[in-house]
């Protein structure tokens, strides 16, 4: 009897290790997914706010560390992924950065133009 019921604590013991495993890697698998739909989600941001006009290159190095980590799940390699995935999301969030520096510095040098006009005709009005 005593060895019928190590047999059995050894078979729950053995299922219960075997379930923590299996459940260790689909919550890899499941973090490594948000983070890529993050990665989608920053880009995705990134092209609202203009930043394929104004810093392709920044949002091109996203779309390819994104696209990197599509293929690293792709392959089960669940921590490259999420790696991967939260870099595409740092590169995103920079170039929707640049993108908008560039287009306040497009802005503050149209100001400059304009008031540079005003002045002018200003002086004009004045002489």
């Amino acid at each position: 009897m005593k060895g019928k019921k190590r047999k059995i604590v050894q078979f729950f013991a053995g299922a219960a290790v075997f379930g923590f495993l299996l459940g260790g890697c689909a919550s890899n698998a499941t973090l490594s997914t948000q983070k890529i739909s993050a990665g989608d989600r920053a880009i995705m941001d990134a092209k609202i706010s203009n930043a394929s006009l104004n810093a392709p290159a920044d949002l091109n190095v996203a779309e390819e560390k994104l696209n990197q980590a599509k293929d690293a799940f792709a392959q089960k390699e669940y921590e490259k992924a999420g790696r991967l995935a939260e870099q595409a999301v740092i590169d995103a969030e920079y170039s929707r950065a640049n993108a908008s520096t560039a287009k306040t510095k497009k802005t503050v040098e149209e100001m400059r133009k304009n008031i540079d006009a005003l002045r002018q005709e200003i002086e004009r009005l004045s002489k």
